[in-house]
């Protein structure tokens, strides 16, 4: 062997030792997200996002969002709350977040290609995921004419007493869907006493809604469309239906708690979210991303197109009037 190729060699082998040496000797973080999100969805993103930062012991709470709000009104109150970082569904929970002074500004490089739209003004909060709220039908149960296409199929009366929803107290996504469905001309409130003539159940989670319909206990019911798709890839006997004349879509904003500890790993946090290795990671877990670069097997554009809007100021300011009419109506 010539001089020359021992030197490069010996260099090669230092290079090597002195990146395992940073890789060993890199300090160790922890990071802490609370989220409405599901358990699958949060290891898929888990196990990506430890092994690009092995270093950072990354940690999450997951249940639904009145859960998790619950959880971070408590922990305010007793001086301070543990996540790192919150990523619920209302978006409008973020409005009230950022008046509250619970939220940090931050500009993610990852954000420069999201749609302004998804994303605060103030970059105090981005959306992370785009959660479509329609129907979800048991697909050996209903067929033919009997799959519904738009709303006002749920008030068929082959599904008296076999429709389900989600307590909008206890999903933020079924709120925002419930807010779009009654501020809507089309639908107002006539819609939910159409649904309590046709005997509508109440259900307490996102994913009893779906379940229950899988299981046939009912035969549809109002759901979140990642949930349903990742229930039929798994063999549940279930189909989701984006409603003809518009889809509630919630775009799940992600943000770091103002006052972290772990303000670096929350932010690699945030930028890997947001990334498309991480907006990957929720394609494969059947949620849609709100990175346009990445490739779909449905024409999201279209179905942006047709939302069924909601006014964020409004619902803040009739929230709990909105929960207490729905209570009166359909609870009695």
């Amino acid at each position: 062997m010539s001089k020359m190729r021992k030197i490069i060699l010996v260099l090669c082998l230092l290079s090597l030792l002195v990146a395992s040496v940073v890789v060993q000797g890199a300090p160790k973080m922890n990071v802490m997200l609370y989220s409405s999100m599901k358990d699958s969805q949060l290891s898929a993103l888990q196990k990506g996002f430890s092994k690009k930062y092995p270093n950072i012991v990354f940690d999450y709470y997951t249940a639904g969002t009145g859960k998790v709000l619950t959880k971070l009104t408590t922990e305010q109150q007793a001086g301070g709350i543990c996540a790192d970082l919150i990523w619920v569904g209302d978006p409008t929970n973020y409005i009230e977040f950022k008046r509250q002074g619970l939220l940090m500004q931050y500009v993610s490089p990852e954000a420069k290609t999201i749609a302004p739209s998804l994303k605060d003004k103030d970059n105090y909060f981005c959306g992370a995921r785009i959660v479509g709220v329609g129907i979800v039908y048991n697909t050996n149960l209903v067929k033919g004419n009997d799959i519904p296409k738009d709303w006002d199929d749920l008030f068929n009366p082959r599904f008296k007493s076999y429709v389900c929803m989600t307590d909008p107290t206890f999903a933020g996504t079924t709120l925002y869907a419930v807010a779009a469905l009654t501020q809507s001309e089309k639908y107002g409130w006539n819609f939910m006493k159409k649904l309590k003539a046709n005997d509508i159940k109440l259900v307490k989670g996102s994913s009893d809604a779906v379940n229950k319909v899988g299981a046939g206990e009912y035969d549809v019911s109002i759901g979140v469309d990642y949930i349903a798709k990742d229930k039929a890839k798994q063999g549940s006997p279930l189909n989701f239906v984006y409603p003809a004349s518009g889809t509630p879509l919630v775009t799940s904003p992600v943000a770091i708690v103002k006052g972290t500890k772990n303000l670096e790993a929350a932010k690699l946090l945030y930028d890997y979210i947001l990334s498309l290795e991480g907006q990957q990671v929720l394609v494969d877990a059947n949620t849609t991303p709100v990175r346009s670069e990445i490739e779909l097997d449905i024409d999201i554009n279209t179905i942006i197109k047709n939302v069924l809007p909601v006014d964020d100021e409004r619902l803040i300011i009739e929230k709990d009037e909105m929960l207490k009419k729905f209570d009166e109506l359909m609870k009695k």
